[in-house]
């Protein structure tokens, strides 16, 4: 009994202990959370906040001045943020008040004055910086000294005139940067093949307000073109690549012409690796010396796509790209799907007399299989496409169309010629995913059927279409698109179907069948017209780095007019996703039409590679 009573007593001891500690600790905590209040208070009403004005610089030709300082001034940078002492704010101060010294003297102030105020209202502080901008230096003697160079005092006239620094202009410390930056490159242009580093001596007077310049390069003697030579080609003539230059040997050295060489030679596809390099020669020539990689010439190419009014459909290519050793491509092609199967032969020759030019011969062979028609087409084509601009091209052709076409009139025979006129402005970024820039396509072809019922017609057509992103990042691209076509001639019960408009579909108005918006026949086939008009839009949202949504809306309609009314238009509306490859975006939209009227489906799928314009 004594035992199991001192037990007890022992345990509410340690009870009572326990409580004891467990009070003091509870005390403590509270003490500690109101000691780290109190200090958070004492720093927050220690705080200092501030404000900066700069007065003498509000003239328009300061206003360069004003931005830059605004953009890299401390001051105006931290001026939400808290400052905890005295000490930094006026770390600040200094920042700022050499900050403006430096701008004032690279903008040519060199007398300029400012000095500081600073005031303080409890622990709020004012600062003001007082500029005396005094009168802004300008250029005074400018110099090149074209050392090791055949130069004369022509030579260093024209150097002066085509470099953006004159006397008397403001002496920005920009500017002389620039032209140090610049004046190997304009020297590379006007012969100096060689011209080294440049070095300048600048002095500033300020008894004449002015800045006197010295730029000294060792430029080498001023050369003429040599030779043009070749190094590693295998299959790829050299005769050939003598082309792509756009001079004449003896002719002037210049880097442009040099560059662009490069630029043909990287274009034409035919090598991995382009090295273009000058090399002194004798009588002040410089030859040219290029190193190549042949690239693999040959590519086989497969693709497929899925639409749930057309089927499967699918692709192969086989192209060498230079077929008989001068750049010559030839591609061949085979499609296939539930209502279509071609073969097509495509051979382009590049540079044909000409840098600019390209000749393409093309054969076709065609079988349609559609609600509209029955068709068998064998199509014969050459064709002369001329580059303008990077970004515009004319060509013009010839082409023979035979066709066996069976439709709502019976079984005929088309024998039609054409002669296609064509203009392509595009300045879009990507071939298969453009985020910036427009496409137009302008093609007009006069057309007569040889057969035994002979008539004329003209067929001219318009595609357009433009990609604006509005954001920095291009996370989201607003794609617009649209297409005007109108056939003046005979009617359309007079024109093979093969030659009419038609609308609907994955690459016309997603939402319906293929080829179903527009007139149709007492079977409920379609007719085709004389003159179409569509209309599309495109919202592409980029989520991730791989996928995107897009919605989308789709409207237009075919008409048995020669030129389109632009009324009753059938529109498609629906929401697409584009998982984004090395490639190109792999495309699946789902549509539906608006306004379904009676027979036509209720959504339609479409999958394929490439955005759908």
């Amino acid at each position: 009994m004594l035992e199991r009573k001192f037990l007890l007593n022992f345990k509410q001891y340690s009870y009572c202990v326990n409580l004891r500690a467990r009070h003091i600790f509870l005390v403590f905590g509270w003490l500690l959370m109101f000691g780290i209040v109190g200090a958070g208070q004492s720093v927050s009403a220690d705080t200092l906040t501030h404000s900066v004005e700069v007065r003498g610089i509000e003239d328009n030709s300061l206003m360069y001045v004003r931005r830059s300082f605004n953009e890299k001034s401390l001051l105006k940078e931290k001026k939400s943020e808290p400052i905890v002492s005295v000490a930094k704010l006026r770390g600040l101060v200094k920042s700022d008040y050499e900050l403006l010294t430096t701008i004032l003297r690279a903008e040519g102030f060199y007398g300029a004055q400012v000095t500081r105020q600073v005031a303080r209202r409890e622990n709020h502080f004012v600062i003001e910086l007082h500029v005396v901008p005094g009168v802004q230096y300008v250029f005074g003697e400018i110099n090149y000294n074209l050392e090791g160079s055949n130069s004369d005092a022509a030579l260093v006239e024209e150097l002066y005139n085509a470099i953006a620094l004159k006397s008397n202009e403001p002496a920005v410390a920009a500017r002389v940067v620039a032209a140090e930056t610049s004046l190997v490159n304009m020297l590379l242009e006007m012969g100096f093949p060689f011209a080294g580093q440049v070095s300048k001596e600048i002095v500033v007077d300020h008894k004449r307000q002015a800045m006197d310049i010295n730029f000294n390069v060792n430029s080498g003697v001023r050369r003429s073109i040599g030779s043009l030579q070749f190094q590693g080609l295998k299959s790829v003539s050299e005769e050939y690549l003598q082309g792509f230059a756009e001079w004449q040997q003896e002719d002037r050295f210049a880097q442009t012409k040099i560059n662009n060489l490069r630029a043909r030679l990287i274009h034409s596809n035919l090598f991995s690796t382009v090295t273009v390099k000058a090399q002194a020669a004798e009588a002040n020539r410089a030859d040219v010396l290029v190193n190549v990689e042949e690239s693999k010439h040959r590519t086989l190419g497969i693709s497929g796509g899925y639409s749930s009014a057309e089927g499967f459909g699918g692709e192969a290519s086989w192209e060498h790209r230079n077929i008989f050793g001068e750049g010559e491509r030839l591609t061949l092609t085979g499609r296939g799907s539930e209502v279509e199967q071609s073969f097509s032969g495509i051979l382009e020759v590049p540079n044909y007399k000409r840098l600019d030019q390209t000749v393409t011969f093309e054969s076709l062979f065609k079988r349609e299989d559609t609600d509209a028609f029955f068709a068998h087409t064998i199509k014969v084509r050459a064709n002369l496409e001329r580059v303008l601009s990077p970004s515009l091209s004319v060509s013009a052709g010839t082409e023979f169309e035979f066709s066996d076409v069976t439709d709502i009139s019976g079984d005929r025979d088309f024998y039609i010629t054409s002669l296609p006129l064509g203009v392509r402005w595009d300045t879009s970024d990507d071939l298969l995913d453009p985020s910036r820039g427009f496409r137009l396509y302008l093609t007009t072809a006069p057309s007569f059927s040889i057969d035994g019922n002979k008539f004329a017609f003209l067929k001219n057509q318009i595609r357009t279409s433009a990609y604006f992103p509005l954001a920095r990042d291009r996370k989201f691209i607003v794609a617009l698109r649209s297409r005007i076509g109108s056939i003046i001639g005979p009617g359309t019960e007079s024109l093979s179907a093969t030659r009419r408009f038609f609308a609907g579909g994955g690459g016309s108005i997603r939402g319906f069948s293929f080829q179903r918006v527009g007139p149709l026949d007492i079977n409920d086939d379609p007719l085709g017209g004389r003159s179409v008009a569509e209309v599309a839009a495109e919202l592409r949202w980029k989520i991730t780095q791989d996928v995107s949504l897009v919605p989308f809306l789709e409207g237009g309609n075919v008409y048995a007019s020669e030129l389109p009314k632009f009324t009753d238009f059938r529109w498609g509306a629906g929401l697409g996703v584009r998982y984004h490859t090395n490639f190109g975006p792999i495309r699946f939209d789902l549509a539906v039409p608006l306004g379904r009227q009676e027979g036509e489906r209720r959504f339609q799928l479409y999958i394929s590679l490439g955005q759908a314009f």
